[in-house]
C-alpha cells in the first residue's frame, strides 16, 4: 500500500484549522500554510473574545447568497449539524454552553481556550505539518497535482483546500489574496462586500448623539421598498451608527444606491398612544419645555437634540403630530458601510455555481476544494458564520476521505 498523500490547506482560520483536525482524525496527513504568525487570529476575536462558536438553531434561512440555493446551503449544514459538532467538541475536550436564544459558547467563555484545544490537537498529530508566515503567492494545476509556490520554494500536492478567508478584519489578517488564487484557477468570484459592519450616514446633528445607545426598530429602505426591518441596538457615533442591530442590517446595504434608514426611537409605543400621552402631559404641565417633556421617554441627549432642532409651539396640535411622526420615523440618508477594515465578515466571494455542495469541490477541477468565508455565503450574527465554516470543512474532509477510501491509499 502506498503512502497516503498529504492534503495542503491554504489558510489557518476557523475553516482551515477545523478541516485539518477532521482530516487528521481520519488518518489523512495535512500540511497547512498561513501567512500570519499565529493560527486563528480572527477566531480569537469572535464574540468579543468569548467565541460565539455555533448556534443550535442553524438553518439556511440565516444566510445570504446570490449563487447557492437554499437547498444547497441546508445540505451543507445538515451534513454536520450542531448535534454532530457538539459531539465532536466533546471528543476534543471542549465543553459547550447553549443559551436560550440558541447561541453557543465554550463553557470557558473564552475563544483562547477553543484555539488552545484546536492547536493542541494539531501539534500532537504526527501527520501534521505547519508553515506559518508563509504566503502562497501562486497556485497552478499540473499533471501531478497542484503547484504551491511561496517566496522560498514550490511544491506539488495532489489535494488542495482553499480556506483563505476574506478581506474582512484587515487588522486580524484578512485579505483578498485567496480569492486572487482562486481567480487564477478560473473560479468565478462575485463582488465582495463588507458585512456585519457599522454604517456611515448623513445627518446634520448626529455628532450631538455620539455615545448614546438605544433599542430601536430599524428599517432599511430603497426608494419606497423595504429591504429589511428589525428590532435591535443602535449606537450613535461621530461618523454614523453602530450597535448589534446596525451590524445585522448592514448585510443588506452592500453597494446599493438611494438607501435610507428609518429609526423608530420608541418601538414599544404606537404613534396614537405616544401622541395621547404627550398631549396629556402638556395639559398637566403647560410650562414644561420640550426637552423636559421628551426626557420622560428618550435619552436626555436625544430629547435635547430634538428640542433644539424642532420648531415647537405647544399650542399647535399639528406640530405635535409632526413631532410624534418624526420620533417614530427618524430618517438617516445614504447609509454606506465602513469598509472591510471594520467588518466582521465578508459577503460575496466564490460563486456557488462553481462548487459541488456535496463535496465542496470545484466542479471544473478535481481535488481542489473551497471552504468557509471564501464562498458566496454570509451568515447572520449569532454563531452562524462559524457554523458554516465548520460544516463546510467537515463536508470537504469527508469527501476527501471517501475519495481516498475508494482508491489504493486507505
Amino acid at each position: 500500500m502506498q503512502e497516503i498523500p498529504k492534503v495542503a490547506i491554504i489558510g489557518g482560520g476557523a475553516s482551515g484549522i477545523f478541516c485539518a483536525i477532521c482530516l487528521l482524525s481520519f488518518g489523512i496527513p495535512v500540511v497547512l500554510f498561513d501567512k500570519n504568525k499565529t493560527l486563528g487570529k480572527k477566531l480569537l476575536a469572535t464574540g468579543n473574545g468569548r467565541c460565539n462558536i455555533h448556534n443550535q438553531y442553524t438553518s439556511a434561512k440565516q444566510y445570504q447568497t446570490s449563487s447557492f440555493s437554499t437547498q444547497e446551503i441546508q445540505s451543507i449544514l445538515e451534513n454536520f449539524s450542531f448535534q454532530a459538532f457538539h459531539k465532536f467538541c466533546q471528543k476534543l475536550g471542549i465543553a459547550l454552553a447553549i443559551q436560550e436564544d440558541g447561541r453557543v459558547y465554550p463553557l470557558s467563555n473564552s475563544a483562547k481556550s477553543v484555539l488552545e484545544i484546536f492547536t493542541d490537537f494539531l501539534q500532537n498529530s504526527k501527520h501534521f505539518t505547519i508553515h506559518l508566515e508563509t504566503e502562497i503567492i501562486d497556485l497552478r494545476q499540473t499533471q501531478e497535482g497542484f503547484a504551491l509556490r511561496n517566496a522560498q520554494e514550490e511544491r506539488i500536492y495532489p489535494y488542495v483546500i482553499l480556506a483563505c478567508g476574506s478581506e474582512a478584519s484587515l487588522r486580524l489578517g484578512g485579505s483578498d489574496k485567496g480569492l486572487k488564487l482562486a481567480k487564477g484557477l478560473g473560479l468565478r468570484v462575485l463582488q465582495t462586500y463588507p458585512s456585519l459592519v457599522p454604517l456611515n450616514v448623513e445627518f446634520q446633528w448626529l455628532s450631538s448623539l455620539s455615545g448614546v445607545k438605544i433599542t430601536a426598530n430599524i428599517t432599511l429602505k430603497q426608494e419606497n421598498q423595504i429591504l429589511k426591518t428589525l428590532l435591535g441596538d443602535v449606537l450613535f457615533t461621530d461618523y454614523g451608527i453602530s450597535g448589534f442591530g446596525v451590524l445585522d442590517i448592514s448585510s443588506f446595504v452592500q453597494s446599493k444606491q438611494n438607501l435610507k434608514i428609518i429609526l423608530d426611537f420608541l418601538p414599544s409605543l404606537e404613534e396614537r398612544v405616544l401622541e395621547n400621552q404627550l398631549a396629556n402631559l402638556m395639559k398637566a404641565y403647560p410650562n414644561r419645555n420640550l426637552t423636559a417633556l421628551l426626557s420622560g421617554f428618550l435619552h436626555p441627549k436625544i430629547a435635547k437634540a430634538f428640542a433644539q432642532n424642532f420648531s415647537w409651539n405647544p399650542k399647535n396640535t399639528k406640530q405635535l403630530k409632526q413631532l410624534v411622526y418624526r420620533l417614530k420615523n427618524f430618517e438617516l440618508k445614504n447609509p454606506t458601510t465602513r469598509g472591510f477594515e471594520n467588518a466582521e465578515v465578508s459577503g460575496g466571494g466564490i460563486s456557488g455555481k462553481e462548487i459541488n455542495p456535496k463535496t465542496m469541490e470545484y466542479k471544473k477541477c478535481q481535488n481542489l476544494y473551497i471552504i468557509g468565508e471564501m464562498l458566496d455565503i454570509v451568515g447572520n450574527r449569532g454563531g452562524y458564520n462559524l457554523a458554516f465554516a465548520f460544516s463546510s470543512a467537515w463536508v470537504c474532509a469527508g469527501a476527501i476521505q471517501n475519495k481516498l477510501c475508494n482508491s489504493k491509499f486507505l
